[in-house]
């Protein structure tokens, strides 16, 4: 077999908007090649993870891109037209794959779902590109999304401890389909609710049971991989909501109901999903405890 080439890209960001602050280029200190390899390589982030399982296959890498900025305000223009360029670039040489480390909160200067923009972009060069995608737990879904990518995988544990294992989750069931063995099937949905940063935690209620939904249906093979976005409650964009994202081997019936019994089970919580402050006596009062 060929030995495949695969372009591994990292691109994010968990916009604010409502700060004031714009998001540059220096912000996101972007590295390519050799200086993302040796910046990135064996370290417990997504691009880590990538990394990680394209050495196993023996993959020839290319990186046009590693750039991570911390929260702040929108993304300016140039800059975001900056680092999609160099990804789209890339993809455009050619390649059989590709693994992108995205968040899923990017919200830029003139674009209010980044990722879906970067994915849309990708696919007018390369229509039929195999494509794995990592997001943090606080993603806004969006159709875009979805259907420009061919397997999605999300954190599933905050503070996010997990993220070189979400992409070797994503990167594995690529390889997987690259291989023949999955033909990968994606389903999602979301409920028009925000839940708050403070109670939504995947290892706590309300959150916790439908997280567990996920976990359990893919260690059991039920699916190929399956996540559950909380969102991120501090941006203005339409799209903001609770939501997941299933992949399936080929039949999405299975992953349809588990898409269903998740949201559902959210929904149905959706008051708790509020944060209610106990007054400041109380608190300090319990904090001297």
């Amino acid at each position: 077999m060929a030995r495949r080439k695969i372009v591994v890209a990292m691109m994010m960001h968990e916009t604010n908007t409502f700060s004031p602050l714009p998001t540059t280029i220096e912000s996101f200190r972007p590295l390519a090649g050799d200086a993302a390899l040796e910046e990135f390589g064996d370290t417990n982030t997504q691009l880590g993870g990538f990394l990680h399982v394209a050495r196993e296959i023996g993959a020839e890498v290319v990186v046009p891109l590693a750039a991570g900025a911390h929260p702040s305000g929108y993304v300016e223009r140039a800059a975001y037209e900056d680092m999609c360029d160099a990804i789209v670039g890339a993809i455009r040489s050619g390649c059989d794959a590709a693994f992108l480390a995205l968040h899923g909160a990017m919200v830029a200067e003139h674009v209010d779902d980044g990722e879906g923009e970067l994915l849309r972009r990708i696919r007018a060069v390369a229509p039929r590109l195999p494509i794995a995608v990592g997001l943090d737990f606080h993603a806004h879904m969006t159709a875009p999304m979805v259907a420009n990518a061919t397997v999605i995988t999300g954190y599933r544990i905050y503070p996010h401890v997990d993220m070189g294992e979400t992409g070797e989750r994503a990167a594995r069931t690529l390889v997987r389909a690259l291989n023949g063995d999955v033909a990968p099937v994606m389903v999602w949905g979301s409920r028009p609710m925000m839940t708050s940063t403070l109670v939504h935690a995947p290892s706590r209620q309300p959150m916790k049971d439908v997280v567990d939904l996920a976990l359990a249906a893919e260690a059991s093979g039920a699916v190929l991989n399956a996540s559950v976005f909380g969102g991120f409650p501090h941006a203005d964009v339409p799209h903001l909501a609770c939501a997941a994202v299933i992949v399936c081997d080929r039949r999405p019936d299975v992953g349809r109901a588990l898409l269903d019994r998740m949201l559902g089970l959210a929904w149905a919580r959706r008051a708790a999903f509020l944060y209610t402050g106990a007054p400041l006596a109380s608190q300090i009062a319990h904090a001297r405890t």
